[in-house]
């Protein structure tokens, strides 16, 4: 069955987001209806993804980035519009009390709410780096995954939790170095080195920027000895909408790192990124 892969839908965070989803539904709300309800269910979304990129990348990274960003624009809008808060609190039949502005504009004044933006830029510089890698390593499993799956003919036998060993590879570990390099610079893989050899290292699930659980993993395996295996983890397998055979499924994938390597080899590594974009 040559064509698609079939991988699931899976929902991706987008850099453009915030501003479709926050700045112009807030500029119309504020406008059109004289209310922000906009921020705190913007908030409340960001903070659910938050969860749901911790339980999906298994990284805490993710987790802080996003519950930042929810108390930045929370904290904002509370200190900044008091009474508009306050009357749609009332909308909604909550009433806070008498002191509820008061207390407001003591103690989520605007200056303390720069504070908290100087902070969340400082978590932004220091985590931010790592969750954006995630996102487009994410990204870029889902294109080896439907790259690997797209001349696949068989559907049968499902999952095998085991290493294929998918034939041999010419190449010595000087020569796998620069490719190593090429594509963690790309970011389309994680590259791990080991005595007997180099693992490159993809997952539509965990991120591989998580060390501790590497070795449940995705990865193409170059060893010394000139052995290629290929183990697909069940959750990468789970994400294609049918089942493929997985022996076959293991060999194209082992094959696309053999062509990846000989891309490299021959200088030409832009066949490479075109064949990711490619699916």
């Amino acid at each position: 069955m040559i064509g698609e892969s079939s991988i699931k839908w899976r929902p991706t965070w987008k850099m453009w987001l915030p501003l479709v989803f926050f700045l112009i539904p807030l500029i119309l709300e504020d406008q059109i209806l004289g209310t922000i309800f906009t921020p705190y269910i913007y908030g409340f979304i960001v903070f659910v993804a938050g969860i749901i990129y911790y339980f999906r990348f298994r990284l805490w990274q993710s987790f802080v980035l996003m519950t930042m960003t929810t108390i930045a624009v929370c904290t904002y809008f509370l200190g900044e519009r008091p009474e508009q808060t306050e009357a749609m609190l009332q909308m909604l039949g909550i009433y806070p009390g008498p002191n509820f502005v008061i207390w407001l504009k003591t103690y989520l004044s605007i200056p303390i709410w720069l504070v908290i933006l100087v902070i969340n830029f400082i978590i932004f510089y220091t985590l931010g780096p790592t969750f954006i890698k995630a996102l487009d390593l994410e990204k870029t499993a889902i294109r080896l995954f439907k790259l690997a799956a797209r001349e696949v003919s068989d559907e049968q036998n499902g999952f095998t939790g085991r290493p294929f060993q998918a034939g041999e590879h010419p190449y010595e570990k000087n020569q796998l170095y620069g490719l190593a390099s090429f594509l963690e610079a790309k970011k389309i893989c994680v590259v791990e080195f080991h005595l007997n050899g180099m693992r490159f290292i993809f997952s539509m699930g965990v991120s591989p920027l998580n060390k501790k659980l590497r070795d449940t993993l995705s990865y193409v395996s170059f060893g010394e000895n000139g052995k290629l295996t290929v183990f697909i983890s069940e959750h990468d397998y789970r994400q294609y909408k049918k089942e493929y055979t997985f022996d076959q499924l293991c060999e194209l994938m082992g094959k696309t790192f053999l062509r990846f390597a000989e891309y490299h080899n021959n200088n030409f590594e832009n066949r490479i990124i075109s064949e990711l974009k490619s699916v």
